[in-house]
């Protein structure tokens, strides 16, 4: 790691055994070169750019496999590669290595520790074995995924894992509850070092005559850099038995505004970010045998200290903390003096869930504990470490290494995974969900394993374990509150938060109960031909098959057959009127005919709703009418209906966990006739943008032929426009 009082470059790590720490780029602005170059390996063939280096790692087994330089490896790392002490983020770079059964065992081991994929990988970066050529291939990316897809003759890649900007298992992770109790793990005093890539069993033994006692291994994380092909939890036992005590550091998210242009924190996801790491950690740790009961040390880099940094920090390492104790670890954070370790030494004592122990960087060559920025008082209790120097080589029974110096007196880990003082963690919050016909869903959030519970966070996402979106927030009112959000998601999760908006505990993520939706309050049918389409939203795991039916007070006016609506998707669903629903249609008073809608899936899910059936009559084919969609956008329908007064509704959609704000502008020719302000359509739902035609908008339409207006619509939110050309419909 490099800190330094203002600014700290860390070195990362890769995840398990060989390279399956395939790891996701930093900044790539100048990859992106036409120029490319053929190279061959074992018969598998790469184009990479021209300026990459190519490292054949048979003839120079000392190479560093980093990913945060364009390069090319071909082979395996080796147990003596040399890397620097600093090394951190990802870029655009490619290992190939023969798919040996070693390899394949390792990729199906981290496959299973993680759970959640063919592999396991952090951050922009993809594995896979290419048959027939018999390799694996490691390949990460920062800003330019296309340089690498072009690379490996593929027109786009599937990250695995973390994402930086998407918490992937923060859905799934247990409940971090914030306790009092301070877990202590075995503490060691005396010298330790650190270095990028964990150094082979013969260089530690080698290292046995110099006067370290202490390890810091990068065992994983979205920014680490280097390959590590010693780490195994073979090579863990091995050393703890040789008397090495070992420090996990985790090279998580670095702040939102960060000098090594290193994958950030968004300051919205602070909270569920930090969480989501923890559980990553902990299946890294486990994954090389380090049990619970163990400390892991979050690295967060120095920054600058702002009130954007400082907040997204402070939540994303309370989170991260509050989650550790929950999975039944020490948490631990390794910061600059003057950035992180402040931040964390001005909220010691107040409400804020600290770490555990604290790692300061602070390069003054003094064995010592004691820094101006912390108050002696404080994480006083054998809870220190302190990394006084930075990268340098040093040699020791022959073997030179390069690394950092650390002087501790704090916590470690072992494989035993004993500590005491330990309180179980309160019961996480629990959560009902109750859906509702017309879109809304009351979610009913309760917890009563702690207190100071000020507001809930709703995270939703498409599964109860898949990444988790931030989509509301509300006030609690005691040990139970009800919340209702606008967002048809796949599974729903709430997270408790202090007055402070720092995050007590997390649910489980709970999937939503299959259901059926019908939006809107109105629906349209010529009294002629008695035909209307109703809006409907399918959220089951299935294509639902629906009838629908309509009635008038007793009267069944309208019944269908099977219609097909796609599973966890919407549509429009189609009825014809009888005979005398038409008759009731025509002679409706104030032209408006009260109906009850019924919508039924074939399996049991069905809607109930009132609505207003309203005539309209056309003449004549209309005008052209297409659509143009661009997610999570979308427009529904070619016709749209507009009162008397000129108030009309636009049929959309949105294909997001979260709500769209939208913007709505209607024109014929250059002319604009309607604008809105936003307006908001529920997360994966339907909805009507309501706009109000100007005084030209109403002439236009009250004369227009066969009483279809064609009109251009276009729906924006941000840089995203869908558009439409469609026919605007008068009623009365």
């Amino acid at each position: 790691m490099l800190v330094g009082n203002s600014s700290h470059r860390l070195r990362g790590v890769a995840l398990l055994l060989l390279v399956v720490s395939l790891l996701a780029g930093a900044s790539t602005a100048s990859a992106r070169q036409t120029a490319v170059k053929a190279v061959r390996y074992h018969g598998y063939v790469l184009r990479v750019p021209r300026a990459w280096k190519v490292y054949d790692l048979s003839k120079d087994p000392r190479v560093c496999v980093r990913f945060d330089r364009h390069a090319l490896y071909l082979g395996a790392p080796s147990a003596q590669q040399r890397c620097p002490a600093h090394a951190i983020g990802r870029t655009e770079a490619i290992l190939v290595q023969p798919a040996t059964a070693l390899v394949r065992r390792a990729l199906a081991h981290s496959a299973a520790v993680a759970g959640s994929g063919p592999t396991r990988v952090d951050g922009s970066a993809t594995t896979f074995v290419a048959r027939p050529a018999g390799v694996a291939v490691t390949a990460t990316w920062g800003r330019d995924e296309s340089v690498v897809a072009r690379a490996l003759g593929q027109k786009a890649l599937r990250a695995n894992g973390m994402h930086a900007a998407a918490p992937a298992r923060a859905a799934r992770a247990r409940s971090a509850a914030a306790t009092p109790a301070r877990p202590r793990a075995a503490v060691f005093g005396g010298l330790g070092f650190d270095a990028c890539s964990a150094p082979s069993p013969a260089s530690m033994a080698a290292w046995n005559a110099s006067p370290y006692r202490a390890i810091g291994i990068y065992i994983g994380g979205v920014n680490a850099a280097c390959a590590q092909p010693n780490l195994t939890s073979t090579w863990v036992a091995g050393e703890v038995a040789a008397g090495w005590h070992t420090v996990p550091i985790y090279v998580g998210l670095q702040a939102p505004s960060n000098g090594c242009r290193c994958a950030a924190i968004s300051p919205s996801q602070a909270a569920a970010q930090g969480a989501a790491a923890a559980v990553d950690a902990v299946a890294d740790a486990q994954g090389i045998g380090i049990p619970a009961g163990n400390p892991i040390y979050n690295d967060m880099e120095g920054y600058t200290r702002s009130s954007a940094n400082t907040a997204a920090v402070l939540a994303f390492l309370s989170a991260w903390t509050a989650q550790l104790h929950a999975e039944g670890y020490v948490s631990g954070v390794y910061s600059s003096s003057g950035s992180g370790i402040s931040d964390l030494a001005a909220q010691f004592g107040t409400t804020y869930l600290e770490p555990d122990d604290i790692w300061f960087a602070e390069w003054n060559n003094e064995q010592t504990l004691t820094t101006t920025y912390v108050p002696p008082a404080d994480w006083a209790n054998n809870q220190r470490l302190h990394q006084y120097r930075g990268a340098h080589n040093e040699t020791y029974g022959g073997v030179t290494i390069n690394i950092d110096n650390d002087f501790l007196d704090g916590a470690t880990a072992d494989t035993s995974g004993t500590f005491t003082n330990v309180l179980p963690p309160p019961p996480p919050p629990t959560l009902k969900i109750s859906p509702g016909s017309d879109g809304t869903t009351s979610l009913t959030a309760s917890w009563n394993g702690g207190s100071g519970v000020a507001s809930w966070r709703v995270l939703a996402g498409p599964s109860p374990t898949s990444a988790v979106t931030s989509v509301a927030s509300a006030p609690s009112r005691g040990a139970s509150s009800r919340i209702s959000v606008r967002s048809a998601a796949g599974a729903f999760a709430v997270q408790a938060l202090d007055a402070t908006g720092q995050v007590l505990a997390t649910s489980p993520g709970i999937a939503t109960p299959p259901h059926i939706t019908i939006y809107g309050h109105s629906v349209f049918a010529p009294p002629t031909t008695g035909t209307g389409g109703i809006p409907v939203g399918c959220y089951t795991s299935a294509t639902c098959h629906v009838k629908t039916t309509v009635f008038a007070g007793r009267t069944t006016i309208a019944r269908t057959g099977q219609e097909h609506v796609g599973a966890n998707g919407t549509g429009i669903v189609f009825f014809k009127l009888t005979s005398k629903g038409r008759s009731l249609l025509s002679h409706a008073r104030g032209h408006r005919l009260a109906v009850n809608v019924k919508v039924q899936d074939s399996r049991g899910a069905k809607a109930l709703s009132k609505m207003s059936l309203i005539p309209f009559a056309t003449t004549g084919a209309g005008p052209h009418r297409s659509l143009t969609q661009a997610s999570p956008l979308k427009l529904v329908g070619l016709t749209d209906f507009v009162s008397g007064r000129g108030v009309g509704g636009i049929l959309a959609g949105c294909n997001s966990p979260s709500v769209c704000a939208v913007t709505t502008v209607v024109s014929v020719g250059r002319t604009v006739i309607a604008r809105t302000g936003r307006e908001l359509i529920g997360g994966n739902e339907l909805g009507y943008l309501i706009f109000s035609l100007t005084s030209h908008g109403r002439a236009l339409l009250a004369n227009a032929h066969g009483n279809q207006l064609g009109a251009r619509v276009t729906i924006t939110q941000g840089t995203v426009k869908a558009s439409g050309s469609v026919s605007l419909v008068r009623f009365s």
